[in-house]
């Protein structure tokens, strides 16, 4: 399975073998400037989430949050915690619904933080409010 870096640089979406993820030297097919492939979650738009979401062979987990949300200020470490624990089985961003209001349009975001699940390119779950680890691992299982 290959696993999605964004580029730090130029923002361009690469594909690495899981495997090769420790092995330094990874660099970015666009601009040549060494990739981070660290575990962490990723900041997107709207925009590179849907080219992700088509091309990705892991699944994919959203955190659909605003900067101002109490339960979203919370669930930001639950969400990184996880994703960390998880790195090599799935892809991990998160993504402000204020910055990128398509997101609530497209996949009936109501209420935030909301996590999404997408698996072989369409939406998997949804569920709206602070989750805990446990169950994000259950999502990670469907």
């Amino acid at each position: 399975m290959k696993k999605i870096i964004l580029c730090d640089s130029c923002g361009a979406i690469n594909r690495i073998d899981n495997d090769k993820l420790q092995s330094s030297g990874a660099v970015c097919g666009k601009c040549s400037k060494d990739l981070n492939t660290s575990a962490k979650v990723t900041s997107i738009s709207f925009e590179k989430l849907e080219k992700i979401i088509k091309h990705a062979q892991l699944p994919v987990f959203v955190d659909a949050y605003a900067d101002w949300c109490g339960p979203c200020k919370m669930y930001g470490p639950i969400f990184s915690e996880f994703a960390q624990s998880n790195w090599r089985s799935g892809e991990f961003y998160k993504i402000d619904t204020e910055k990128n209001p398509m997101i609530s349009v497209k996949f009936g975001i109501r209420g935030i933080p909301t996590t999404l699940l997408f698996k072989n390119g369409k939406l998997a779950h949804s569920q709206s409010g602070v989750l805990q680890v446990p169950h994000l691992n259950q999502m990670l299982s469907m």
